[in-house]
């Protein structure tokens, strides 16, 4: 395997988030490239590239062994954070899962929590972002980035210890204006919005009237905010 291989769009995006530091531990690390590449590329000195299921830890060990990187980056199999000990990493990376799956691990992980993360939820976004304020994190910055015809978010956070009551609306926009360029956000929040209209007309459809209704006033108070942006 080449040294000078690619991340992906959302993978580079997550290296770049993540910033420089002693160790980063990366969870469901899948053939371990995100943490292959920050050792490379001088941004952490040794890295844990951990994931809960066999095939993909052997697939991390097989990249790591090709890249000869096998004394920077060590591959564990454990479920969440479970394999990191306390004060271990000084950064995590959790990327591409639902973003409930990255609550939970999160939650699960407390003996690690007020190490900084970098997190990219593939689905559910706006439940991740009601759970890390229910958890006591704070969204520091969320990017945008475009891979294929998706449009993904990656968000770093930190542990504050402040517990904050997340509204509906705030659960879907998150940083998302605030931290990238119009155009994006909006295409970002559209779709979004499509999938909240079908869930309203559904709703509708099978008479649950009350659910409809608030599907439609949040997708109101979501247009009103994109028009005044």
């Amino acid at each position: 395997m080449d040294q000078n291989f690619a991340l992906t769009p959302r993978l580079a995006l997550v290296a770049e988030l993540l910033g420089k530091g002693k160790c980063v531990a990366d969870i469901g690390t899948d053939h371990a490239y995100l943490p292959a590449r920050l050792v490379l590329d001088g941004k952490f000195e040794r890295a844990i590239a951990s994931d809960v299921v066999p095939g993909p830890v052997e697939n991390a060990r097989r990249t790591v062994e090709a890249l000869g990187i096998s004394d920077r980056v060590e591959v564990r199999m454990a479920p969440g954070l479970d394999g990191i000990q306390t004060g271990e990493a000084d950064a995590v990376a959790i990327a591409g899962m639902g973003g409930e799956l990255i609550a939970s691990i999160l939650e699960a992980g407390k003996h690690v929590i007020e190490v900084p993360a970098v997190v990219q939820p593939m689905t559910t976004e706006e439940r991740l972002r009601k759970s890390l304020g229910e958890m006591g994190y704070e969204i520091r910055e969320e990017k945008l980035v475009t891979e294929g015809r998706r449009i993904y978010t990656v968000l770093r956070v930190d542990y504050t210890g402040e517990i904050r009551i997340v509204s509906e609306e705030e659960a879907y926009l998150g940083r998302v204006y605030a931290d990238n360029p119009r155009e994006m956000a909006s295409r970002y929040m559209e779709k979004k919005k499509h999938v909240l209209r079908k869930a309203a007309a559904g709703n509708r459809a099978a008479g649950h009237l009350a659910e409809a209704d608030a599907l439609e006033e949040l997708l109101e108070r979501l247009d009103r905010y994109d028009h005044r942006t």
